[in-house]
C-alpha cells in the first residue's frame, strides 16, 4: 500500500525552516495595514462608543459598575484600551478622554490601531499551532490565510469583545491540546488561566469547559483507554481544577471587584415578594443586595436576557426565538467560497488517506479542533435563542485554519489547491476593503445581496455614518436627505448632514415619527432597520419594490428619492392654516466649512463662479393656501474643480467680490440676480429642485437634486441669459451674461403640477423689500405677498424663456451700477432645524 502522502508528509526543505518566520511577519504586516486602514473609514459600531464612553470612565474615576448593570465584562476594554490612553496622556491629548463621546471621530481610529495588539497575538497563536501540529509551511498558510480572513479582519480592528475572546481562546485550546499530547501539568494550568481570561473577556467562555472535557474524553477513547467510569472520573475531577484556577483568574484580573446584583438596596424587591414564602424571599432579597463579584453578577444578567430571546433577521423573516440553522446559513455566505474550497480539498485528501491506509488514529490537536467545531455549531444551534452574527463562532476559526493549513504540507497537487485559496482570500478582501465587516461571498450576491439574507453585526452594526458623510461631500445634492439611522451615536458626528433619526436596538423608539416620512428630496435607511431585526415592524414597508438610487459603498445606507416612495409631492406639502403662516425651514448657506472645496459652479453648461458662502435663494416668503415644496429649481452645484472666487480674506471681511463671467454657451434654466438683503432678515427655506436642462421648447424634466431656498431681500439686478437656450429680450436692453459681484442668486421655481406659463412679477413690500410672485395654472402653485403689500411698479423688462416661463422684473432704479451693487452687512448664518 502506498504510503499517504498528506498523512506522513515528506519533510520539508530546510529553506522553509528558515521562511516560515519570514512569511508570519509577512502576514502580519499586510493584516495590520489593511486594518489600520480601515480603523478611520468606518464609524462607530453597535456600543463601540458605549464602551469607548466606559473605559474612559474608569480611566478617569475607576468606575466600572455601568458595564455590569448592563450584562457585560469590563476586562476586553482594560486590554484594548487602557495603553493607548496612557499615551494619549504623556502625548497631552488626555483632552480627547475627558468627553470622548463628542471626540469620537477622532478617538475611535486611534483606540482602534491600539488594540490591533490582540489580533496580532491571535495570528501568532494560530501560526504557532499549525507550526507544531503539521509544519512550517503550514504554518506560513495558517498566518496568510489569517491575515486575509475578511471576518477576522473586520473584527479585528474594532474595539468589541469579539478579538479578547478568541485570542485566549486559542491560547487555552493550543495549550489544552499540548496538555493532552503529553500530560504536562504546566499546560494544562495555562489553558484553565487561559480560559480565566477569556471568560474575562466575554461570558461566550463559559462553555470552554464542557467543551474541552468532552475532547479530553473523546481523545481517550480513540487513544483505547476502555474504562469508560473511571475516564469520566478522571476527567471530571480534572476539569473541575480547570474551573478553579478559571474562577481564581478571572477575580485576580477584575481586582476582585464586587457589585451587588440589584441595583435598589434598602428597598423594596417587587420580583421577590410573595413568590417563595417570607422566609426565602427575604434571604433572597438579602442576596439581592449583598455584594458579589462584578463578573458574576453581569454573567446572571446576560444569562437572564439570553432566556428572554431577541428580534432575529434571517433571508427576510424576523422572529424573537430565533433558527436553529441561522449560523450554517450565516456561515455559507460570510466565509469565503475559497476558504470552502480549501475546506472540501483537505476532506478529500482525509477521505482518500482512510480508504488507502484504513483508521488511523488522529491527533490531539485535530480532536481538539473537530470537537471544538462540532460542539461550538451544535451550541449555537440548540442553545441560542438570539441570532445576532456570525461573530459568535469566530473562536473556532483559527482552528478551521489550523486544519485546513495540513494542505501546504501535502503533495503537489494538495499545495497548488493551497495556492489557489490563498489567492481567492486574497481576492475576497481586496474586493471589499475596507468594509470586511458587510462582506458577503458570491453565493449570497455581495453585500447588495446579502441585505436580504443577514443584518445586524453581519452586515450593517451602525458603521456606514463615515461612508455616508464622505458620498455627502462627494455629492452634496444628498445633503438634502433625512436618514434613519440604526446605531447608538449620532451621525453627526462623522459630518453626516440632514435630518438624523437615530434607532437602537431598545424595544421602544420614542424619537421615531409616527409613520415613515421625510420633508427631504431623498431618505436614507440603514439596512438593519430595512431588512433587519431593528427597526419597528411593518414601518418601513413603503419601501417595499422601491429601487434605491444609491447604497454607500458599504452597503449599509440605500438612499431614495422621497418622491418615489411616498408619491409626488408628498416629500414636503404643507396645508398652511393662516395666510402668512412660515412653513419654510432654514437649510443654511451653501458653503459648508467640513466641505471647503473653494468655489460653487453652476451646474450645467453654466461655467461661472460664485462665492461658496453665498446663499441661493427661491422666491416664497409669505404662503398663503396649500404649496407643494417639492417644485422644481435650479441649483448652485459645488464642483471641485471650479477655483476660488478671490481670497478666503476677501470673502471673510469685506464685499469687494469681482465680476464672474459666464460663458453664453448656456444650457441650464439658472435664472440668476444680485441681491442685496435687508439687515436682520435671516433667510428661510424650502426644497428645491435643480438641474432644469433642456433645450428650447422642450418639457422640464424632473432630474434629481434640491435645494434650500430662502427669503429674498432687494433685487438689485436680473441676469440675462443668452446663447444655447435661445432666451428672447422683450425688452429694451440686451446684456452680456454676468453674474454681478455679490454672487447672489434668485432661481426660478416651477411648483409641481404647475401649467408650463408662470409670471414673474416685482412688487415693492411696506418694508422696502422687493416680493416675488410667481401665478401658475394650479390655485395650489400661487405664492404671494401679504395682502396690501403690492405696488404698482415701473414697466417691466418681460424675458421669455423657450421652455414656457413668460418672466418679468422690474427694472433698476436709473444710475444703478449693474455690475456692482451697492455693498450689503453679512448676516449671521441661518440656523438648521433638524
Amino acid at each position: 500500500m502506498d504510503a499517504d502522502p498528506i498523512s506522513n508528509p515528506a519533510p520539508p526543505p530546510d529553506r522553509w525552516r528558515r521562511l516560515w518566520p519570514i512569511a508570519v511577519l509577512v502576514s502580519w504586516a499586510l493584516g495590520l495595514a489593511l486594518m489600520v486602514d480601515s480603523a478611520a473609514r468606518s464609524s462607530a459600531t453597535y456600543d463601540e462608543v458605549a464602551y469607548l464612553r466606559l473605559a474612559a470612565e474608569w480611566w478617569r474615576t475607576g468606575q466600572q459598575e455601568t458595564i455590569g448593570r448592563m450584562g457585560s465584562p469590563m476586562t476586553f476594554l482594560k486590554l484594548q484600551q487602557a495603553t493607548t490612553f496612557w499615551i494619549l496622556d504623556r502625548l497631552g491629548r488626555g483632552h480627547l478622554l475627558d468627553d470622548p463621546i463628542a471626540h469620537q471621530a477622532t478617538l475611535l481610529p486611534i483606540v482602534r490601531v491600539g488594540a490591533l495588539w490582540l489580533w496580532a497575538t491571535a495570528l501568532a497563536i494560530t501560526s504557532i499551532w499549525a507550526r507544531r501540529a503539521y509544519g512550517p509551511r503550514a504554518s506560513a498558510m495558517a498566518a496568510l490565510l489569517f491575515a486575509v480572513s475578511p471576518n477576522l479582519l473586520a473584527h479585528g480592528g474594532l474595539i468589541t469583545m469579539e478579538l479578547p475572546l478568541l485570542a485566549c481562546w486559542t491560547a487555552s485550546s493550543l495549550l489544552f491540546a499540548r496538555f493532552l499530547e503529553t500530560g504536562r501539568r504546566g499546560a494544562f494550568l495555562g489553558a484553565s488561566a487561559a480560559a480565566g481570561l477569556a471568560f474575562s473577556c466575554k461570558f461566550t467562555a463559559v462553555v470552554l469547559p464542557p467543551i474541552l472535557a468532552l475532547a479530553w474524553l473523546t481523545d481517550r477513547l480513540l487513544r483505547g483507554d476502555r474504562r469508560p467510569l473511571g475516564l469520566v472520573v478522571r476527567v471530571s475531577s480534572g476539569m473541575a481544577a480547570f474551573g478553579l484556577v478559571m474562577v481564581a483568574t478571572n477575580l485576580l484580573v477584575t481586582g476582585m471587584e464586587t457589585m451587588t446584583p440589584s441595583a435598589r438596596v434598602g428597598e423594596s424587591h417587587p420580583a421577590l415578594v410573595g413568590r417563595f414564602g417570607p422566609t426565602i424571599d427575604g434571604l433572597l432579597a438579602s442576596a439581592a443586595e449583598s455584594d458579589w463579584p462584578q463578573d458574576w453578577v453581569a454573567f446572571a444578567i446576560q444569562a437572564i436576557h439570553q432566556r428572554s430571546g431577541g428580534p432575529s433577521y434571517l433571508l427576510g423573516e424576523r422572529r424573537t426565538e430565533g433558527w436553529w440553522y441561522y449560523y450554517l446559513v450565516a456561515m455559507a455566505v460570510k466565509v469565503p467560497v475559497a476558504f470552502w474550497l480549501l475546506a472540501g480539498g483537505r476532506a478529500a485528501i482525509g477521505l482518500r488517506s482512510l480508504r488507502d491506509r484504513g483508521w488511523r488514529r488522529p491527533s490531539s490537536d485535530e480532536v481538539l479542533m473537530a470537537t471544538t467545531i462540532v460542539a461550538m455549531l451544535a451550541l449555537t444551534a440548540l442553545g441560542s435563542r438570539r441570532n445576532f452574527g456570525l461573530r459568535y463562532l469566530l473562536p473556532v476559526a483559527p482552528m478551521a485554519i489550523v486544519w485546513v493549513s495540513r494542505l501546504a504540507e501535502g503533495p503537489r497537487a494538495a499545495r497548488v489547491l493551497s495556492a489557489i485559496g490563498l489567492i481567492g482570500m486574497a481576492s475576497a478582501v481586496a474586493g471589499v476593503h475596507p468594509h470586511e465587516l458587510s462582506y458577503f461571498n458570491a453565493l449570497a450576491g455581495g453585500p447588495r445581496g446579502g441585505r436580504r439574507v443577514l443584518a445586524d453585526s453581519n452586515l450593517d452594526w451602525g458603521q456606514g455614518a463615515r461612508e455616508l458623510a464622505r458620498l455627502q461631500r462627494a455629492e452634496p445634492g444628498y445633503r438634502d436627505l433625512t436618514l434613519y439611522y440604526f446605531g447608538d451615536t449620532d451621525p453627526g458626528h462623522y459630518g453626516v448632514s440632514g435630518t438624523r433619526l437615530v434607532v437602537d436596538a431598545g424595544a421602544d423608539h420614542p424619537g421615531l415619527p409616527g409613520r415613515f416620512s421625510a420633508r427631504t428630496r431623498f431618505v436614507a435607511v440603514s439596512a438593519s432597520l430595512q431588512h433587519g431585526p431593528w427597526g419597528p415592524e411593518g414601518y418601513f414597508d413603503a419601501l417595499v419594490g422601491v429601487a434605491p438610487v444609491r447604497l454607500t459603498d458599504d452597503g449599509t445606507i440605500a438612499i431614495y428619492r422621497a418622491d418615489r416612495v411616498f408619491g409626488p409631492g408628498t416629500g414636503g406639502s404643507e396645508q398652511v392654516s393662516t395666510p402668512g403662516e412660515a412653513i419654510l425651514e432654514p437649510v443654511g448657506q451653501l458653503g459648508d466649512p467640513a466641505d471647503d472645496r473653494g468655489g460653487i459652479g453652476l451646474e450645467g453648461g453654466l461655467r461661472g463662479q460664485v462665492a461658496d458662502d453665498d446663499v441661493v435663494l427661491l422666491p416664497p416668503e409669505d404662503l398663503d393656501g396649500e404649496v407643494p415644496l417639492d417644485g422644481h429649481g435650479v441649483e448652485l452645484q459645488q464642483v471641485p474643480p471650479v477655483p476660488l472666487v478671490g481670497r478666503a480674506a476677501d470673502r471673510d471681511e469685506r464685499d469687494d467680490r469681482p465680476v464672474v463671467p459666464v460663458g453664453a454657451d448656456v444650457a441650464d434654466v439658472d435664472r440668476l440676480a444680485a441681491i442685496r438683503r435687508h439687515r436682520h432678515h435671516q433667510p428661510v427655506a424650502v426644497p428645491g429642485r435643480m438641474g432644469l436642462i433642456f433645450g428650447l421648447g422642450d418639457e422640464l424634466p424632473d432630474h434629481p437634486g434640491r435645494i434650500g431656498v430662502g427669503r429674498v431681500g432687494d433685487l438689485v439686478r436680473p441676469q440675462r441669459l443668452l446663447g444655447g437656450l435661445g432666451v428672447g429680450l422683450d425688452g429694451p436692453e440686451r446684456e452680456p451674461a454676468t453674474v454681478a459681484k455679490s454672487g447672489r442668486g434668485v432661481v426660478l421655481p416651477r411648483a409641481s403640477g404647475a401649467g408650463d406659463r408662470g409670471e414673474w412679477h416685482g412688487g415693492t413690500a411696506s418694508e422696502g423689500r422687493r416680493l416675488l410672485r410667481i401665478d401658475g395654472e394650479s390655485p395650489t402653485t400661487r405664492i404671494a405677498p401679504p395682502r396690501g403689500a403690492e405696488h404698482p411698479g415701473a414697466p417691466a423688462a418681460r424675458h421669455r424663456i423657450g421652455a414656457g416661463f413668460a418672466c418679468g422684473m422690474d427694472p433698476l432704479p436709473p444710475g444703478t451700477d449693474r455690475r456692482r451693487p451697492t455693498a450689503r452687512p453679512r448676516d449671521p448664518d441661518p440656523v438648521q432645524r433638524r
